[in-house]
């Protein structure tokens, strides 16, 4: 049973919602994404299923979901159980996060992302206390104030200063959501312009933030001599690295999220730097979860110097639609997921 986020997802039970698909507007392609899916469970041999987190009802247990059929999204109106959970959702707020303990309520009940895992990517502060040697200096902020704000600044400059890497980073801070993900709600400020934090984060009073020195890296990895900023993904599954692609940002961001204009481009490992694969499987020895997906993001500093932005138990399974290399490898990544649910359900 594949259970999606509410919030981007239609639940098939919402009787005002006129929609035949789960994804609309925006996320609309998703809906190609997870009719594959879906159709590779059934190829497999798999009985799948396709649930939000606002139809759990119970441990396994969700009021009604969708199926994919003949090419076409039907709507199920009726309980749905499972012992195996795709969980494509994130506590977000209190209901959700109540929702998802409901889920997994029953120590039967067992979800695709290894639970250690999911909490330690989950948690950006959390990663970096784990990963320390690989990452960038991490502080979490607290309340949005300004005392806050200077303590969460001076602790900053003073891990920046004991950092093998400190010439890797200049006087520009970076601030983003602890819990966030697709390069949403991340800011980039002078360390000075502290009231400017504070007031921007007093904006998103659900909003937990951290801050980062921002790390020089528009010439570290240059992809055919392109001069915009790029970071690089590994994902892994089996404890080995099956797919790695670069994100290259937009002109004049250095968000590289496809979902803020990046162009992602699919490389075989021999054409990355070497250093990124060997922290990035020194990384998954630590972590030492060799039956979970996950994926590692890395990025280059204009020195040369690999660093961790952060890990991922959920990587986007979708593709753009205008590369279909890009669709290639998506599908290929969709049918390792699926091989390995059945492998799970099987033993």
């Amino acid at each position: 049973m594949i259970v999606y986020a509410e919030r981007l997802a239609q639940s098939s039970y919402d009787k005002t919602n006129k929609s035949l698909a789960p994804f609309i507007g925006k996320n609309e392609s998703y809906n190609e994404v997870y009719g594959y899916f879906l159709e590779i469970c059934l190829n497999m041999g798999l009985k799948a299923a396709f649930c939000t987190s606002a139809d759990i009802i119970g441990p396994g247990f969700c009021r009604c979901f969708w199926i994919f059929k003949d090419n076409n999204w039907v709507k199920v109106n009726s309980p749905c159980f499972s012992k195996l959970i795709f969980d494509r959702f994130s506590p977000k707020n209190i209901g959700v996060k109540a929702r998802r303990e409901l889920l997994f309520s029953n120590k039967d009940i067992k979800p695709f992302n290894n639970p250690e895992l999911y909490n330690l990517f989950f948690d950006k502060q959390k990663t970096y206390d784990k990963l320390e040697k690989y990452a960038i200096p991490t502080v979490s902020i607290g309340k949005s104030t300004i005392e806050n704000m200077d303590v969460a600044c001076q602790k900053l400059v003073d891990l920046m200063l004991i950092h093998c890497g400190i010439n890797d980073f200049n006087s520009d801070v970076i601030m983003k959501d602890k819990f966030g993900s697709g390069g949403n709600g991340i800011y980039k400020y002078k360390i000075n312009m502290r009231q400017e934090m504070v007031n921007e984060a007093k904006k998103h009073p659900n909003t937990t933030y951290i801050i980062q020195p921002f790390a020089k890296f528009d010439t570290g990895f240059l992809f055919k001599n392109n001069l915009e900023s790029a970071d690089i993904r590994l994902i892994f599954l089996g404890g080995k690295i099956v797919q790695s692609y670069i994100r290259v940002a937009k002109t004049g961001d250095f968000r590289c999220n496809e979902h803020q204009g990046g162009l992602l481009t699919y490389l075989n490992l021999n054409e990355l730097p070497l250093d990124v694969v060997l922290k990035a499987m020194e990384v998954a020895e630590i972590l030492d979860k060799k039956c979970s997906l996950f994926t590692l993001d890395f990025i280059v500093s204009n020195s040369g110097n690999a660093y961790l932005l952060e890990g991922n138990t959920g990587p986007g399974l979708d593709w753009n639609q205008n590369l279909p290399q890009n669709e290639i490898e998506a599908k290929k990544l969709i049918n390792l997921v699926v091989g390995e649910l059945k492998l799970r359900i099987t033993n």
